[in-house]
């Protein structure tokens, strides 16, 4: 099917139509032409806050039709009302606070019911976090990997990151200012001191990017007294190691520290200033402490 006939079957099919819009992550004037148009002739829109949407709406000077409350303590429930409006000629829209619907926001399951019911999703392309701090990140974006927000639980959130620990790809997850510093902490015991980027309120007036390593990176954060926005985690992937990777400093540094610390302790400092593998610094280690 060509490009102009998948157009016109949209049209032709519009009364059978799930519209998603990508709504502003922080810039309102990122809202598109064609995001505005979707918005004003929609018959529903459904949205996580309506008092969200309804400022967007005022800010950007258009139109809203009846709002309703779309979100993941309601979703399940609202499928059913949903599906039945699209099907009786309804024009409903989808959006989220911010972003992409579904990306770690509401959506998922409504996208598959529609899907069952042959209803058509029309995506309206918008801005995503994920993508503008990768972007600008400066590390690599030839592939890589969206974690998510990482989990509450302790043993399950630290189970999840070592299952990362050798990904070769950039890897991205949301956090929140209480517990940035802490998700940070875990990630350098985890992975050593790789750089690390953290991006704060993306394309809002207090937009803020910085890039270093991770160490340096919580020391950073550690001395501010407050800590607010919205973050965007990214973490370089896993470089395999060259063979010739313990330099003579590296191994003056560590017969130094053998002197006063455990085998143990001297790995792990070696392995958080340098991010070199634990095992080759703890093999190098142990022949440097058997040849005294």
């Amino acid at each position: 099917i060509s490009f102009m006939s998948r157009i016109t079957k949209i049209k032709n099919n519009s009364c059978h139509t799930l519209k998603i819009i990508g709504t502003p992550i922080g810039n309102s004037m990122d809202l598109s032409p064609r995001g505005i148009e979707a918005f004003e002739q929609a018959d529903f829109i459904l949205c996580e806050d309506t008092r969200v949407t309804k400022k967007l709406s005022q800010l950007r000077n258009f139109r809203i039709q009846k709002l309703i409350s779309f979100n993941e303590f309601n979703e399940s429930r609202k499928i059913n009302s949903v599906i039945s409006k699209i099907i009786s000629g309804k024009n409903v829209v989808l959006s989220s606070d911010a972003g992409m619907p579904l990306v770690s926001d509401p959506g998922f399951k409504l996208v598959n019911a529609c899907i069952e019911n042959n209803i058509i999703i029309d995506v309206v392309p918008g801005p995503s976090a994920i993508i503008t701090a990768l972007v600008s990140s400066g590390l690599s974006s030839a592939n890589f990997y969206y974690a998510g927000f990482p989990s509450r639980k302790k043993n399950d959130r630290l189970l999840k990151i070592k299952k990362l620990l050798n990904l070769e790809s950039t890897i991205i997850w949301f956090e929140s200012p209480k517990r940035v510093v802490v998700f940070l902490e875990e990630l350098l015991m985890i992975f050593g001191n790789r750089k690390a980027v953290v991006a704060r309120e993306l394309t809002k007036a207090f937009q803020e990017i910085l890039r270093n390593d991770l160490n340096s990176l919580i020391t950073n954060l550690k001395s501010r007294d407050n800590i607010k926005g919205e973050f965007v985690i990214l973490l370089e992937g896993f470089t395999p190691q060259k063979e010739k990777i313990i330099t003579q400093d590296i191994q003056k540094k560590i017969k130094t520290l053998l002197e006063f610390d455990t085998l143990k302790t001297v790995v792990n400092k070696i392995a958080n200033e340098t991010n070199i593998q634990k095992k080759i610094i703890y093999s190098e280690a142990l022949k440097i402490k058997d040849s005294k």
